[in-house]
């Protein structure tokens, strides 16, 4: 059986609750009191002081301080004990039971008393509730003026239905944990293919060596950004990064060092960059970025301070330099998205052509 704490069961909410439902047990036992109590004078069967006294006024007092006591232990001192309610309760009920012993029926409290423990959904609060009320009903049954009230056969049917509701409701709480499991698994199983659903998701949308966007999350990213910048006038250029000379990397020292370069000329893009920028493997040793929220100027040095810093990496594995080539171009409204793309690809071209290491910018 799960724990309070497992089952998430705020004890000081429900708690308050089940002293709500005591508080509603003492008036409805006050309303049949004063109800006996007029029958009984219409009747002329008792004396009224004695009956008011003795049926009335002591009971419902007893039963008043003890629900006064334990909720000053719970509101005022934080004892979210349920043993503790259980048995104020159960002598609440006790009360009751032995005030109105002539009145058949009343025992059943001990039953209400034992189904209110439910809240808890513990079989630990269960069995101490049926522990405590079947000693409680017990004891009655010893006063001879309760046992002459009833007969046998009702004495004996009410500790069989205390009994039976017992093993009814544990019945319930084993159904309910057999519920929880099944809805514990079944969220286990929602939670896995969710992250299942994310790691997919990240593997059509990042490429695997360098950690960044891919091709095709690149051309997402850009159709998104180019509308929203030409419909708001909003900022956007576009840097396609090309590694200088890197087919002769791989061909002289293999492509596990080709790829040691690539994720860390990754890193340094990825670094340089805040989280308004698109970084992306566009392909092969080419790498774009989409700056969104940087004037043209700052766009430009962003990037030229991006050349010089994969300039300045110590490569151990090459033991020499390696610089990149970069074509900048700012989007202005009179390019289409294809046209922005490809004048971006023509001055990384024209970076290339006059000697590379350098940002060729059209502005």
């Amino acid at each position: 059986m799960l724990s309070h704490d497992e089952l998430h069961i705020d004890l000081k909410v429900w708690m308050n609750k089940i002293l709500s439902i005591y508080w509603f047990m003492i008036g409805l036992a006050f309303i049949g009191q004063m109800l006996g109590f007029f029958t009984s004078q219409a009747y002329q069967l008792h004396p009224p002081v004695e009956f008011l006294v003795t049926k009335v006024l002591v009971p419902s007092g007893v039963q008043v301080v003890l629900i006064v006591i334990v909720q000053y232990l719970v509101k005022s001192r934080g004892l979210y004990k349920p043993k503790m309610l259980t048995i104020f309760g159960t002598i609440t009920a006790w009360v009751t039971t032995y005030t109105h012993a002539s009145v058949p029926g009343l025992q059943v409290l001990f039953v209400i008393l034992l189904a209110v423990n439910l809240i808890y959904f513990n079989k630990n609060e269960l069995r101490f509730s049926f522990i405590a009320n079947l000693i409680a009903l017990t004891s009655l049954y010893v006063i001879p003026e309760v046992r002459d009230a009833a007969n046998a056969f009702e004495r004996f049917a009410y500790l069989f239905m205390l009994v039976a509701a017992y093993q009814v409701f544990t019945l319930v709480l084993d159904r309910g944990t057999d519920i929880l499991d099944v809805l514990k698994r079944s969220n286990e199983q929602e939670r896995s293919l969710m992250v299942r659903s994310a790691m997919m998701e990240r593997l059509t949308k990042v490429d695997p060596l360098t950690e960044l966007y891919n091709h095709r999350t690149f051309y997402e990213y850009l159709d998104f950004l180019y509308d929203q910048s030409i419909h708001y006038n909003m900022p956007l250029q576009l840097a396609i990064i090309d590694i200088d000379n890197f087919k002769k990397i791989n061909d002289e020292f293999g492509h596990d060092v080709g790829d040691i370069i690539l994720k860390r000329v990754a890193r340094v893009i990825e670094d340089s960059v805040t989280e308004n920028e698109i970084v992306s493997r566009y392909g092969g040793e080419e790498f774009a970025v989409l700056i969104t929220s940087k004037s043209i100027n700052d766009g430009y040095e962003l990037i030229e301070s991006i050349r010089k810093k994969i300039a300045h990496l110590e490569n151990d594995e090459i033991n020499r330099a390696i610089t990149v080539s970069i074509g900048f171009q700012p989007l202005s409204k009179d390019l289409s998205q294809t046209q922005f793309f490809k004048r971006a690809d023509e001055l990384l071209y024209q970076a290339k052509q006059n000697g590379k290491n350098q940002v060729a910018v059209s502005i």
